[in-house]
């Protein structure tokens, strides 16, 4: 995916983009889309983030005031050792642009900045990137997968009213559950989901299946089950050479599915964690059956980071607990790599703790949790590495409403 230009003395460098809008943009998928605001503030907020997992001393991240991010992180006591710039000037001072996502308005903004097209994916591989994208995918990955007695999970991809009432109607013997979910193809993390019942659908779940019939053409139905845990694998896809494993992502989330945080901690902790559920002989093999289709599917077409998640249902009937396999498949950076990064590089042997991305009603209420934090859970930081307390990834300015940060501790502690 990403093209290099003749590398110079200036040209030797990775630009990274946060751009969380990127599943919104692929639902609109138009070149002049615009993110809503609060996906614009996320933006800027957390300009910062990719930083913390970018290679050292080869890396520029671009941030909305360079100087503000400058400033900030030389009064950490924790940093990465990369380089701040803009958009503007980033494009023009690199060899490779890694966004969070592809998309074609992300593109679109990045030509106006005259940005190299040797740097940009072109029509043709925005189109697959984007199909590929689908949970459409994570339907046809899900197939065959959750056969046995110690796995769940079903779904399908409607293309009509008619399909879709079918489906929440009818199979509940089946599914073992008779409430739905009702997902469109392209979405935000935790949005474009609506929750249907025995009763069936109602006037306005009614109205916006037809809405994405006419602009997604489809409409995913699949069970509701009684979640336990939530995870992902995290993969990597390289165009020659398949796909690899990166590791577990042991995640929260809201009641309505919206990523909250997510737990450090090794793989073998999380294995550990999950195992209390089901087996993980079965977490293997849905690893090596996952490895070898994603590389089927995405073959010479997606290189970067990828994560399949799943999750662990809880049934009346034994086996009481099943892992689902593939509830989505996100064809991005995403928080479980993240996450998976700074465990690795940041937090110390011994130790574990949590990272979370937090909203805030207002930058004073932000500003005195911040201040309480740091009081709470003061940090120390040895060799470079987190031992215990608070450390916030992204600046908290006079304006921030967003944070990204991490909580520490030792594990005997």
């Amino acid at each position: 995916m990403y093209l290099c230009l003749e590398i110079t003395t200036r040209q030797r460098m990775y630009l990274y983009l946060f751009n969380p809008d990127n599943d919104m943009a692929m639902g609109n998928n138009s070149a002049y889309y615009r993110a809503p605001a609060s996906a614009l503030k996320m933006a800027s907020d957390l300009a910062c983030l990719p930083a913390w997992l970018a290679p050292p001393g080869e890396s520029l991240i671009a941030v909305p005031q360079k100087e503000t991010v400058r400033q900030w992180m030389s009064r950490q006591d924790l940093a990465p050792d990369v380089e701040w710039t803009t958009p503007e000037e980033g494009i023009h001072a690199c060899r490779a642009i890694r966004p969070w996502g592809w998309n074609t308005a992300l593109v679109n903004r990045l030509k106006q900045m005259n940005a190299a097209e040797s740097l940009l994916p072109d029509d043709t591989q925005l189109a697959r990137i984007r199909q590929l994208s689908s949970r459409v995918r994570a339907v046809e990955l899900l197939s065959g997968m959750a056969g046995t007695a110690e796995t769940c999970g079903a779904s399908r991809a409607c293309g009509s009213l008619e399909e879709i009432d079918a489906m929440v109607k009818t199979g509940h013997d089946e599914w073992q559950t008779p409430h739905r979910l009702l997902k469109a193809p392209w979405s935000g993390s935790g949005k474009g989901i609506r929750r249907v019942d025995e009763r069936g659908m109602d006037v306005p779940t009614r109205n916006w299946c037809r809405r994405l019939l006419a602009t997604q053409q489809a409409v995913i139905v699949e069970p509701r089950y009684r979640r336990v845990t939530d995870f992902a694998m995290e993969f990597y896809a390289d165009k020659e050479n398949g796909v690899s494993f990166i590791g577990y992502s042991l995640f929260q989330t809201d009641e309505k599915g919206t990523y909250r945080g997510n737990l450090l901690m090794s793989d073998e902790r999380i294995m550990t964690e999950l195992s209390r559920y089901v087996p993980t002989n079965l977490l293997e093999e849905v690893k090596a059956t996952l490895q070898a289709r994603l590389s089927t599917l995405l073959h010479g077409d997606y290189a970067g980071c990828l994560g399949v998640d799943m999750m662990i249902c809880r049934f009346d009937s034994k086996p009481c607990y099943r892992l689902h396999p593939c509830v989505e498949i996100n064809l991005r950076m995403n928080m479980g790599v993240v996450a998976h990064g700074i465990y690795a590089r940041w937090i110390a042997t011994g130790s574990e703790g949590i990272f979370r991305v937090e909203h805030f009603s207002s930058a004073e209420q932000l500003q005195a949790d911040h201040r309480m934090q740091k009081e709470v859970h003061p940090l120390t930081v040895r060799d470079g590495r987190i031992i215990e307390g608070y450390l916030p990834l992204t600046p908290i300015t006079a304006d921030s409403v967003y944070r990204a940060a991490v909580w520490a501790h030792p594990v005997n502690g």
